[in-house]
């Protein structure tokens, strides 16, 4: 009987102002077994089955199947949530204010990446895997163009080279990502130490670069916000 009223619920209603909310209701559903999909990653790992899927969202595999095209369209929709999830998580700590300085920017952006690596590794797992597409590059394109936008209006504030500011963010993110890969894999330090580390090691690549050419900045002095408003892109970083 339960299989009846789940079949029921899928047959589209007819083309009148009822399928407006036949949409809505299909997206939220859909919406619904997309977190199920996440959950059932995160406690059974990247090969997290259709079954343990359909069972952490309460309905059963055929159901399941009526959302999505296929298993790789569920993949998909699970790693895309996933993606959504964490640029949604970091973009906002790009976001400087008055008080913002080099120490609490790095800071805030690592800790939130350590922290959900820590929280969802088997998430992470998953968007590495080639079968998830390109879900993680994904992610660290979003990220790394994102600290180049900053990177850049501050290089030419303060007079360098701004072509220093694509690979050197992409360089910054690669060293986050793959340091707390690193950590997933071995464990041998507390997530402080290792933020603690790779934090050093960000603010050491940026400090490098601005003191070769003669520009001194402290770790902890605040930003000069005036720089954002020397480039097009400086208006909303987003």
């Amino acid at each position: 009987m339960i299989e009846d009223a789940e079949a029921a619920e899928v047959v589209e209603p007819a083309a009148d102002g009822r399928r407006l909310r036949w949409t809505e209701h299909r997206a939220r559903r859909r919406a619904a077994f997309v977190d199920a999909g996440a959950s059932a990653v995160d406690i059974h790992g990247p090969e997290a089955s259709a079954e343990q899927i359909a069972e952490a969202a309460g309905v059963s595999r055929t159901v399941l199947y009526r959302y999505f095209r296929d298993r790789e369209d569920l993949r998909q929709a699970i790693a895309d949530q996933a993606v959504a999830t964490v640029v949604a998580s970091v973009l906002p700590k790009l976001q400087l204010t008055a008080d913002s300085t080099p120490r609490q920017v790095i800071t805030s952006v690592v800790e939130v990446i350590m922290g959900w690596l820590d929280g969802h590794p088997n998430l992470y797992y998953f968007l590495r895997d080639r079968r998830s597409g390109s879900s993680l590059e994904a992610v660290e394109n979003t990220l790394a163009d994102q600290v180049a936008a900053l990177l850049k209006m501050f290089l030419m504030y303060f007079g360098i080279d701004a072509e220093k500011a694509e690979p050197g963010a992409y360089g910054i993110v690669g060293f986050v990502e793959s340091s707390g890969s690193w950590w997933l894999a071995r464990r041998t330090m507390s997530r402080e130490k290792l933020t603690d580390i790779v934090c050093d090691g960000v603010w050491y690549l940026i400090e490098g670069t601005t003191r070769a050419n003669n520009v001194i900045i402290g770790y902890d002095d605040p930003l000069p916000l005036e720089a954002l408003g020397r480039h097009p892109a400086a208006q909303e970083v987003t």
